[in-house]
């Protein structure tokens, strides 16, 4: 009854999509692989009809196949997928300008990077049909940091193409601004080609030569092999450039271990929802595997351990309590573990950690203040542990993002706020212009209406899954409309599926959901660790966020964020 969750899985290798590969079939056949497909894919091969359509000129199709896009769409890269394909089918029947407007509103940090080499592809190309010739040029340049050896030739080309056609300033502009040795020496070169002059461009490449003796740009003699239609297509890169992470192939028969505390203090609130979400994405997936639960408190965790590489095992998801996760990394376990929280030490050639910390909050919340231009933002935080912990790691986050610190105030209770923050808005120089407030619905509430009395004058208000129950009618909401609200994709939508999850766990809170949500992303991320790893492109698309594995080899789970009330 959970099959509407699914989200990602393993699939037949020859029906399994690759939403922005080269097309090599009609639009009725794939029609007929949605048609036949498990949930989890759906969308992948909703893009591939709706690209298929447009190469046929069938518009009217496929800006239908986007709208069901746009209603599916659960995560932020949903999003940026719909934005990149109706910019694609726009620009087919020649609305370039609509197209690059698009194109201009996809947020490419998080684009896996075919999706990113199909983008920079598209891009270019609508670039030169608007005119923006450099911009254009700076398209194909990016577009070769994402493909093979072969086809960067093929981007080069395309670049070098735009900018004869160029202003020489914003040329110039993009060479100032350039970071990497390779594109700089790309801009110079054509620069020193649009010189009028035979014999200041014989000059400068001389220059040029002795500057840059090995750029690709003297490799560039072989016919352009592109026929204009398709992106290129992309070449993922090698494992070897990824940290200590392993990963290991799982398939029928296989055994993965599961170390969570299913009886005693802990299994109701974090070990069974957990263990319900694996068993859940176990059913969804339909694979042969062999699952075996360990009670971590009925037993130790060395012994399982023990009794877990004797079984074979390929994989362990869990332990969930801290001192429990270091006592099996101090085994170095020669399987992957997807860890479900964080020991005293991170580390660990085989461990990725899926983990609902406060971090992960801190982390997405800073990604999104910068998307909003935020310049001077206060963290409101309690007096707590956590508080303190979610305060370090913003204020790391914006340090190293933006290299200035954050403001922080802390609050003990509801009682003191006014005076709290009065004493905190007192204290700054600058005023500040948004807030990231770790507390409740209620709380967050009361704060906002303070901050108006002791002219804090911040128009802008995020919070977190503090302030989510999981129940998006919940009254408590409506303190907080207005608010950005960054949580796990599912709890920020009601469906048919999350009320049964609460029917079955009557007691079940928004913490709850969000580790049946983790249960059941760990489940899918062994299942495509491996797959991962070697291909960093590869995102999982979990209830929990969108999931992947960073060029150090660490996991990041990108949240949502909806305004709230703004679609009542």
């Amino acid at each position: 009854m959970f099959s509407g969750c699914s989200l990602t899985g393993n699939h037949n290798a020859y029906l399994e999509p690759q939403p922005f590969s080269k097309l090599t079939e009609s639009s009725e056949w794939y029609e007929d692989q949605l048609s036949a497909s498990t949930p989890e894919y759906n969308f992948d091969w909703q893009i591939l009809l709706a690209r298929a359509y447009s190469a046929e000129g069938d518009t009217n199709r496929a800006f239908e196949v986007l709208r069901q896009m746009r209603e599916q769409a659960i995560t932020p890269l949903h999003g940026n997928y719909a934005d990149i394909i109706e910019a694609q089918v726009r620009s087919s029947t020649g609305s370039y300008t609509q197209a690059l407007a698009l194109l201009n509103s996809v947020d490419t940090v998080n684009l896996p990077q075919n999706a990113l080499a199909y983008y920079y592809n598209l891009a270019g190309k609508v670039q030169d049909r608007t005119g923006n010739y450099a911009a254009a040029g700076q398209s194909f340049l990016n577009l070769a940091h994402t493909v093979n050896a072969a086809d960067k030739k093929i981007a080069w080309k395309k670049a070098l193409q735009e900018y004869r056609q160029a202003d020489n300033r914003e040329i110039l502009s993009q060479f100032k601004s350039s970071q990497d040795n390779n594109d700089r020496g790309f801009l110079e070169y054509a620069l020193i080609q649009k010189s009028p002059s035979e014999e200041a461009r014989s000059r400068l490449m001389s220059r040029f030569t002795a500057k840059y003796p090995n750029h690709p740009v003297f490799s560039l003699n072989t016919p352009d092999t592109a026929d204009g239609r398709e992106p290129i297509p992309v070449g993922g890169p090698n494992s070897s450039q990824h940290g200590a992470v392993s990963g290991t192939a799982i398939g029928d028969g296989d055994t993965i271990a599961v170390f969570l505390p299913l009886t005693g203090r802990y299994a109701a609130l974090i070990g069974q929802p957990v263990r319900m979400g694996i068993e859940n994405a176990f059913r969804d997936r339909g694979i042969k595997i062999n699952i075996k639960f360990y009670d971590t408190a009925a037993g130790s965790v060395s012994d399982y351990y023990q009794d877990a590489m004797a079984s074979g095992t390929k994989a362990i998801i869990g332990p969930i309590i801290k001192n429990e996760v270091d006592e099996l990394l101090s085994f170095d376990p020669q399987v992957p573990v997807i860890a479900l929280n964080e020991g005293q030490n991170q580390g660990g050639r085989n461990v990725v950690y899926l983990t609902l910390a406060p971090e992960v909050d801190a982390r997405n919340a800073v990604q999104e203040m910068g998307k909003d231009a935020v310049s001077n933002p206060v963290i409101i935080a309690p007096q707590n542990d956590k508080g303190s912990r979610i305060s370090r790691a913003f204020n790391d986050y914006w340090l190293k993002s933006y290299n200035q610190n954050t403001s922080v105030c802390y609050f003990t209770d509801v009682n003191s706020l006014e005076n709290t923050l009065k004493s905190c808005a007192d204290n700054t120089p600058n005023p500040f212009d948004a807030a990231y407030i770790y507390g409740t619905a209620n709380e967050a509430s009361i704060i906002r209406e303070y901050s108006k009395n002791v002219g804090f004058g911040m128009p802008r208000y995020y919070v977190g899954s503090k302030s989510n129950s999981g129940v998006m009618n919940n009254s408590a909401l409506m303190g907080i409309k207005g608010m950005k609200l960054g949580d796990q994709p599912w709890l920020l939508q009601n469906s048919s599926i999350k009320e049964q999850i609460i029917s079955i766990l009557p007691k079940a809170n928004g913490d709850t959901l969000r580790c049946f949500a983790v249960g059941y992303d760990s489940y899918n991320l062994v299942l495509h660790l491996d797959k991962m790893i070697n291909n960093p492109e590869e995102v999982v698309r979990g209830l929990s966020g969108d999931i992947s594995i960073n060029s150090q080899g660490r996991l990041e789970r990108n949240i949502s964020w909806i305004t709230v009330g703004e679609n009542d």
